[in-house]
């Protein structure tokens, strides 16, 4: 039962991927939770949210300690490096995050999520770019999930940004590797 800690700024589409991972999981006939978190500003101030995603019964949305984290900002990586489990996996976006962790007992998939975005999508894509990254090492849900969520999930308002974000999505995934 993978949880996965999603972590940034409100205007990064931080709350849009947990979705996102949500739906996919659920495409694939797994049980989920989504549980947002964010700061009274909004755009530029916190915003994270957890998501469980389970075969089985999921006995509360709220997780201490995540299996996968996945940081967009210096902040967001100060802020929940230490909750991450031993052995966890880090995704850390680091056209943002300059320093490296401080921890030695995770590992640390290093993504430069702005600078993939800005070359195939534009600088809004970056939450899917890591996102997709994070799915494809942890082994989260596929590829083709991911894309078939996104498709349900945009808006008619956004359709203009549907096709960078599917191209977003496949360059995170081929970074994983």
């Amino acid at each position: 039962m993978p949880a996965v800690l999603l972590a940034g700024s409100g205007g990064q589409g931080v709350l849009f991927a947990g979705r996102l991972l949500a739906q996919a999981a659920m495409r694939e006939g797994r049980n989920i939770t989504w549980f947002p978190s964010y700061g009274a500003e909004v755009r530029g101030g916190t915003a994270n949210c957890t998501v469980v995603i389970s075969r089985g019964f999921i006995g509360s949305p709220i997780v201490r300690h995540p299996d996968v984290l996945v940081v967009l900002n210096e902040p967001s990586l100060r802020r929940f490096q230490e909750r991450l489990k031993p052995q966890g996996l880090l995704v850390l976006n680091s056209s943002l995050c300059g320093r490296p962790p401080e921890r030695g007992d995770i590992r640390v998939l290093s993504v430069p999520a702005d600078d993939i975005a800005l070359e195939v999508a534009g600088p809004l894509s970056a939450n899917m770019v890591a996102l997709a990254a994070a799915a494809a090492a942890a082994r989260l849900c596929s590829l083709e999930s991911l894309q078939e969520a996104l498709k349900e999930l945009t808006p008619q308002s956004k359709r203009h940004l549907l096709e960078p974000n599917l191209q977003a999505l496949r360059q995170g995934w081929q970074h994983a590797g």
